[in-house]
């Protein structure tokens, strides 16, 4: 998927935002942090909880990424990234902006507004050992950014079901990365791509 249909994606305009009550409003000391990538081996795997949840952490690097598709000398170009055992990554570049699919390539080009790269490290959550979700971190590149960074989760399509975007969480939010893996695990499963609205918390579009 080339990324031509970008300024109608980037816009999103649809999904509503919501707030996360006290976590989404930052308190003393919090105010202006962005929370940090998880701190973990880029291989790590963590033990699953009571309920079977668990995460394992893949390294990423877009210059190991194979390039699928070009245009517009280079404005365009589209990747695949090693994943997860057989679960792979897409990557789509277009106007300085990157949108990711796992599992299967989606057809819709979901970002955020700014001129963005991606961060170094993928978490995938899971289900008894099944992934279901991925989170990762864009980081805003702008020139006039502050270091805002926004974190993504993504849910993992299947042939004939393409994945999308379940949340945005800004970077700076009290908890960000719990926030990311709660609604990871309580909407991605069941979220309808295409029908559902994306979960938007702080300022992460």
């Amino acid at each position: 998927m080339l990324a031509a249909a970008l300024p109608a994606a980037c816009s999103q305009e649809g999904p509503e935002r919501e707030a996360v009550e006290a976590q989404s409003s930052p308190t003393a000391g919090d105010a202006g942090t962005t929370a940090a990538e998880p701190t973990v081996d880029p291989a790590a795997e963590e033990p699953a909880d009571a309920d079977g949840y668990s995460s394992a952490y893949t390294a990423f690097d877009l210059d190991v990424c194979r390039v699928t598709g070009e245009a517009s000398e280079g404005a365009s170009v589209d990747y695949a990234c090693p994943g997860r055992g057989d679960v792979p990554i897409f990557v789509h570049l277009g106007d300085g902006r990157l949108d990711i699919d796992a599992g299967v390539d989606g057809e819709e080009f979901m970002t955020i507004g700014a001129f963005n790269e991606l961060g170094e490290r993928l978490e995938w959550r899971m289900k008894d050992g099944e992934p279901f979700a991925v989170i990762f971190r864009y980081r805003d590149v702008a020139p006039q950014s502050t270091g805002r960074t926004v974190i993504g989760v993504e849910k993992i399509g299947r042939q004939g079901a393409p994945g999308c975007r379940v949340a945005q969480i800004a970077g700076d939010t009290p908890g960000a990365n719990p926030i990311a893996r709660e609604i990871a695990d309580t909407r991605a499963n069941d979220f309808r791509c295409g029908v559902d609205e994306m979960r938007v918390v702080g300022n992460a579009r």
